[in-house]
């Protein structure tokens, strides 16, 4: 009993010391969890306004930690608490106003996820500014105080849950928005406050602090076997592998251009983080792999440069291959730093981390500037190349390549997504928006969306159109429109719809022959066939024309069939096939226009 008692009187010791110590973070995590319980409340029904505050509580809780954690590292700082307090609520304003809006962009959700990379690393960082304390100290404190944070909150939220579902089921019905409030206040307050209630102040001098520090410094068993018996092991297998393929590709010359980048990415991020976990190791292990490891990156990250550079240069530079090439600079930096520095700290792994970073989002060597030139510049490419672009105006065509057509279509997708249309002088103005794009591709570039990528020598397996219904059908000579789901079914003949006309019932059958492929006849009350409409024709124009998945006018989607007493308008409103060498699967929804002569 005496030793519960003693851990809640150390727990609410160290959460009181929490309030003097953080004050502005509190506040800034007590801020963010009003706003969600608000728009809990709410059902969510004002998204904008809470990705808006909700980034900007995030923003200012991580620039109030590393504030905080600068003014305990520079006692000289400490007469200018107050003002430091009050920039960090200046910047936070400022962050609302000009780093978010209304739209959660994908350019607003990097720039929150780097700024927050920035100041983590920086508050990592900055008790071992100076060598003053060793930083691996430093970095197991945090770790340490971060999984227990997180383990003792999943506990609470799941305690609570069990509480309340049984006090719901058993005594009295609550609304199914506890559990969404239990979980806000178990994951956005009590989590981050009880993390900070655990790190000790690291650069403090007091005799109590002293204590704490030595406690949260003291290596767990349970860790150490775990990073050097297994993490240190896996790794260094994982190693071995990447080196054998750095081998293979040395011999054959055959350089890979997709699956290397991301692989050692991770394994360059998963490695440095097993160096700083076990820079305070001096097992066997340990000592070997801190030797070995940077010599071994070196290579492997020079081998995803070169990848890097050959998919640049077939398709220029995005975000994602942005943030791939940095990363692979920075390891290759890092690895030089810590086989050449005398001190080997791994604090700078997180100061250059942080310096990286930031140089990622500030103009104009962000990946956004830069991503979008590189693009830009791409699309201006191809246009010129086909004669499209005269005047700084756009002169469709639609007499061009498949692979000029699916590369001028994927660029202009990702230049709306992004945003970045509004910025290209010769793009029509009134088609920027995204529903002004879209609905208009084809008078813009003279062809339709084609999505189907172009391989030569290579069939195209899988086709997918939709009709834009934001362009008018006209419906004048028909008596009657129905609509119908067609899907194959191998040898199969059924009854898809019905209709009636001056007193006489029609059939539409759906015949599905061996290979996959649909027929539609229009059958009277007789069972006589009145006509019939093979829809291969569609699907081989679908194939041959427009590729794999694309928004169509009515007239592509369209064919028109007459008999000697009907006529008929066929209309596909969405229609998917995929296609084998020996069968294809037809699927999707028609319109028919039928009329009776």
């Amino acid at each position: 009993m005496s030793r519960i008692k003693d851990f809640l009187n150390r727990t609410v010791m160290n959460l009181k010391a929490t309030v003097s110590r953080f004050p502005l973070v509190l506040i800034f995590l007590a801020f963010l969890t009003i706003t969600m319980s608000i728009t809990i409340e709410n059902n969510f029904s004002n998204e904008e306004l809470l990705g808006r505050l909700v980034f900007t509580g995030i923003f200012g809780a991580l620039l109030a930690t590393a504030v905080q954690f600068a003014l305990e590292r520079f006692k000289s700082l400490t007469k200018y608490t107050l003002l430091l307090h009050g920039a960090t609520l200046l910047l936070s304003v400022i962050y609302y106003y000009f780093m978010t809006n209304d739209d959660i962009s994908q350019a607003m959700v990097v720039h929150l996820f780097v700024i927050s990379f920035a100041l983590f690393a920086a508050y990592l960082y900055l008790p071992s500014a100076k060598n003053e304390i060793n930083f691996g100290k430093v970095a197991l404190s945090h770790f340490k105080a971060a999984f227990t944070a997180i383990l003792y909150g999943v506990v609470l939220f799941l305690g609570f849950a069990a509480i309340l579902g049984a006090v719901d089921i058993l005594l009295y019905n609550f609304d199914s928005k506890i559990y969404s409030h239990t979980a806000n206040i178990a994951y956005t307050f009590f989590t981050p406050v009880y993390y900070l209630s655990l790190l000790p102040k690291f650069n403090s001098k007091d005799e109590y602090d002293i204590k704490k520090d030595e406690a949260s410094y003291s290596y767990p068993k349970v860790l150490e076997i775990l990073v050097s018996n297994i993490m240190i092991p896996l790794i260094s297998i994982f190693s071995v592998v990447l080196i054998v393929y750095f081998l293979k590709i040395l011999i054959t010359g055959i350089w890979p251009v997709g699956q290397v980048g991301p692989m050692v990415l991770g394994y360059s991020a998963t490695g440095y983080f097993i160096y700083i976990l076990s820079s305070n190791l001096d097992n066997r292990f340990s000592l070997m792999y801190r030797k070995t490891f940077p010599v071994v990156l070196i290579p492997l990250a020079a081998m995803q440069l070169v990848s890097s550079y050959i998919r640049v240069e077939a398709y220029g530079i995005t975000e994602s291959r942005y943030y791939v090439i940095l990363f692979g600079i920075f390891s290759l930096v890092c690895a030089l730093v810590l086989i050449f520095s005398k001190k080997k700290n791994p604090n700078t792994i997180v100061l250059l981390s942080a310096i990286f970073a930031l140089m990622s989002i500030i103009p104009p060597v962000d990946a956004f500037t830069v991503s979008q030139k590189s693009q830009e510049s791409r699309l201006e490419e191809i246009l010129l190349r086909n004669n499209m672009l005269a005047d700084n105006e756009i002169v469709p065509n639609k007499d061009i390549s498949k692979e000029d057509k699916y590369e001028i279509t994927n660029i202009s997708d990702y230049l709306a997504r992004m945003g970045y249309l509004r910025d290209i002088e010769w793009f029509p103005e009134e088609y920027i928006t995204d529903s002004g794009y879209y609905r208009n591709f084809a008078v813009i570039y003279g062809f339709s969306p084609y999505y189907d990528s172009y391989i030569p020598g290579e069939e195209p397996r899988y086709a997918y159109a939709s009709l834009n219904d934001s362009i008018a059908i006209d419906v004048s000579g028909y008596d009657k429109f129905i609509k119908v789901n067609i899907f194959s079914r191998a040898n199969q003949s059924v009854a898809v719809g019905t209709f009636e006309i001056d007193g006489v019932k029609y059939t539409v059958e759906q015949k599905t022959d061996a290979s996959g492929y649909i027929t539609l006849e229009i059958l009277n009350d007789s069972d006589n066939i009145l006509i019939v409409i093979p829809m291969k024709e569609l699907t081989d124009r679908l194939f041959e024309e427009f590729g794999s998945r694309t928004l169509l006018p009515p007239e592509d989607l369209t064919i028109d069939a007459k008999g000697e007493s009907i006529k008929l308008k066929i209309i596909a409103s969405e229609i998917n096939i995929d296609r084998t060498d020996d069968n294809v699967y037809m699927g999707g929804n028609l319109f028919l226009f039928v009329s009776v002569q």
